[in-house]
């Protein structure tokens, strides 16, 4: 079995779509496998088909486009890959249940009260549209996390409280990458399809450590104060002081970043005031490499 990041190129790939769409024949003939291999390992790995993957990236993309900008229907369209309007329309109804026309007809009017986020939320939509089910993911070849170099600059600043749309979930340890799939992708799905605007990149949280489970909370910032649902809840996350610093490389790697606030918190006679939280700021489908991930870290404090 391929590991994952032997398929991050193959993302970056289907991600970048400019009026053309790439097949499972371009990606096959690129990467050296069989269009009948590579569709096995792709789906085992990523979770979808290469052509399940590609629509929902370019119609949630699409989504964003109808309510920011002021491009015809047939324009996006044509800008997601799709061959003419009607093939746009049926496929943007499979995933949002309403034509193109009535989604903008209907979320329009409430996202105009948030112009100031129209590019924010254009720009999240874009970058964590690819991936929003890979955050976190592990690396084999990164697996000796203690021998990277890793160096940190903490800085404490004040912040405002922000509207948090969240899943909630224990996991153990080990298992952290599957259980931010399961929370991200439908609180992603569920704002884009109700028009919420994204103010901030996918997030997540950490409640609480017990002896072998974490619970963690997950989800996006945004920009309105929204309704959740029997499973997705409509919170907040804090204002005030924080320490922050950037992590730039795998998500492997990642509690050397925490260590770092924490170690700098002892110096500085700081205290926490709540849980931690991560914000992953690059896709790992559009950037192959995990050396080049950047990752903000921040801590809450009294």
């Amino acid at each position: 079995m391929a590991k994952l990041e032997e398929l991050l190129p193959l993302l970056a790939q289907l991600t970048e779509v400019d009026g053309e769409v790439k097949t499972l024949a371009d990606l096959a003939a690129a990467d050296g496998r069989s269009q009948f291999h590579l569709q096995r390992i792709f789906s085992a790995q990523i979770g979808e088909s290469p052509l399940q993957y590609s629509r929902r990236v370019r119609l949630q993309r699409s989504a964003a486009a109808l309510l920011v900008t002021s491009k015809s229907v047939l324009d996006i369209a044509l800008d997601a890959g799709f061959e003419s309007p009607e093939g746009f329309s049926r496929a943007f109804r499979a995933m949002f249940g309403v034509s193109p026309n009535r989604f903008r007809k209907d979320q329009r009017p409430t996202f105009n009260h948030y112009v100031q986020q129209y590019q924010t939320h254009l720009d999240v939509a874009n970058r964590a549209a690819p991936c929003v089910g890979l955050y976190r993911v592990s690396l084999s070849k990164f697996e000796k996390k203690r021998e990277l170099d890793m160096s940190y600059e903490i800085t404490k600043k004040n912040i405002e409280e922000i509207p948090f749309l969240y899943m909630r979930k224990q996991t153990k340890p080990d298992g952290i990458s599957d259980a931010l799939a399961s929370m991200l992708v439908p609180v992603f799905q569920y704002a884009t399809a109700q028009g919420i605007p994204f103010a901030g990149y996918p997030t997540a949280r950490y409640v609480s450590f017990g002896p072998g489970l974490i619970t963690l909370e997950a989800g996006m910032p945004v920009a309105a104060v929204a309704e959740g649902t029997d499973e997705i809840m409509a919170g907040s996350l804090v204002g005030g002081a924080v320490a922050s610093t950037i992590h730039k490389g795998p998500y492997d790697t990642l509690n050397l970043g925490h260590e770092a606030i924490q170690e700098w918190m002892a110096e500085n006679g700081e205290e926490a005031s709540g849980p931690p939280w991560e914000v992953y700021i690059t896709d790992p489908g559009e950037v192959p490499d995990p050396a080049e991930w950047l990752t903000e870290i921040v801590h809450p404090l009294k």
